[in-house]
């Protein structure tokens, strides 16, 4: 008996499933990978996949820990699908079957598909142990099994045949995201390769009423006017190219109601040039420009959208330089009045930034947030220099906005070594 109730007071007390799961996301979460945060990050998109890769490996661990922890970890393992090679696709398409046909591993519970919120498709298609047909096959099922996707993404390695974009993606592979219509929210090609026909496409689209955001390396555009069934409730468009098509009718008219549209943003890459229709039609609609082709001759271009877009308040562009003698745009490029700049370069020094700040001071009163957008640069300017520390933190912080780094903390801070969640968590420590 006695010994009965010392087995009793060695029991571990369980815990409340509210309890797990908190604790279960807190070790797997990564910011900004999810709707509603990734809508103003999706530019970010193809940044993110180091930080889920490690997400995921942790998700696995919990899962092998026991049996119950199997069952309660499943939707954090399932809710961001990361795909690399054809074997991970298999390994998906058997799991799908299995439980489609009441043999999953989790007896009594349903397709771990209805967790997946996001698929990202990173295949290699080059190499020779991947075989095309069989991974469309595979993929075309896997889709299919996950009915309430929010977004996908597919970046397939270029040059598949003998040129960029000759590989292009089967219509039944395309066709299985209309399982998941209602839900798709953000859609994201990269690169030229495994992209649809651009009709096809179109189609697809007419057929997604919530989708938010769309990237893909290019896209029809007949009579100057961009379908208005895609911008009903497309409030980002991101596209490398544009495709004029012979024999589309286009629209004959632009609707005010009908347009969604506040960010655009332009890669490098893509076939022909940002048509001057473009923002003659749509660049009262933009809040959001995010710039990132660096040659100079589309310096037109974006000259021409930034004085098409009267309403703009964010703007983010790729310079080789802030050094007026090494990139040429800068004597001509005229900063419009917003409150956020975001700058992408490949060199840059503190003279030149300090330089760049105070003509930002005296032609952008409106400027709130400056910001270095790629982190290699700010990696850069963190090693040693002929300023001392106090100098550079002093220059930076009188400047009437932030400066901030590429995670968007303060790049004072990042010199002395804090963060903005630091200074937070410092005061309003107790005792502090």
């Amino acid at each position: 008996m006695a010994a009965k109730g010392n087995h009793r007071l060695l029991q571990q007390p369980r815990f409340p499933l509210e309890v797990w799961e908190y604790i279960f996301e807190l070790a797997t979460h990564v910011p900004c990978t999810l709707v509603p945060e990734l809508y103003e990050k999706s530019d970010r998109i193809d940044d993110q996949r180091s930080a889920l890769q490690a997400a995921l490996a942790t998700k696995r661990s919990l899962v092998l820990v026991c049996k119950r922890w199997q069952y309660m970890t499943m939707r954090y393992l399932y809710r961001i699908v990361l795909v690399r090679t054809g074997l991970d696709l298999l390994a998906l398409d058997r799991t799908f079957r299995n439980y489609a046909t009441g043999n999953g591993g989790c007896v009594g519970t349903r397709s771990p598909g209805q967790w997946t919120r996001r698929l990202d498709i990173t295949l290699d298609l080059r190499n020779e142990c991947e075989d095309l047909d069989r991974c469309v096959k595979h993929l075309t099922y896997v889709i299919k099994s996950l009915p309430k996707l929010e977004i996908v993404s597919f970046t397939v390695a270029e040059s598949l045949g003998p040129e960029p974009g000759s590989v292009i993606m089967p219509f039944r592979a395309l066709d299985a995201l209309r399982s998941s219509a209602n839900s798709l929210r953000i859609l994201h090609w990269s690169g030229s390769d495994f992209f649809p026909q651009v009709h096809q496409l179109e189609e697809l689209l007419r057929d997604l009423p919530n989708l938010r955001v769309l990237r893909c390396y290019q896209l029809v555009w007949a009579n100057g006017i961009i379908p208005s069934s895609i911008l009903s409730s497309l409030t980002t468009l991101a596209v490398s190219g544009w495709v004029g098509r012979l024999y589309h009718p286009g629209e004959g008219g632009l609707h005010d109601a009908c347009v969604s549209l506040r960010e655009f943003i332009y890669y490098e890459g893509g076939p022909g040039q940002l048509p001057q229709e473009f923002p003659i039609h749509y660049g009262k609609y933009l809040t959001v420009v995010k710039w990132y082709l660096s040659f100079t001759w589309h310096h037109k271009e974006l000259d021409l959208l930034l004085k098409s877009s009267l309403n703009l308040d964010r703007l983010t562009i790729s310079l080789y330089s802030l050094d007026t003698s090494v990139d040429s745009r800068l004597r001509t490029l005229s900063f419009p009045c917003v409150s956020y700049l975001g700058v992408k370069l490949e060199v840059l020094t503190f003279e030149e930034l300090f330089r760049f700040l105070t003509h930002l001071r005296n032609t952008v009163p409106t400027l709130r947030v400056f910001q270095l957008v790629n982190p290699p640069i700010v990696a850069r300017l963190m090693g040693p220099s002929k300023f001392s520390t106090e100098l550079i933190v002093k220059n930076l912080n009188e400047n009437p906005f932030r400066v901030e780094d590429d995670e968007g903390n303060l790049l004072s801070d990042r010199l002395l070594g804090r963060s903005d969640t630091d200074r937070y968590a410092g005061a309003t420590s107790y005792g502090g």
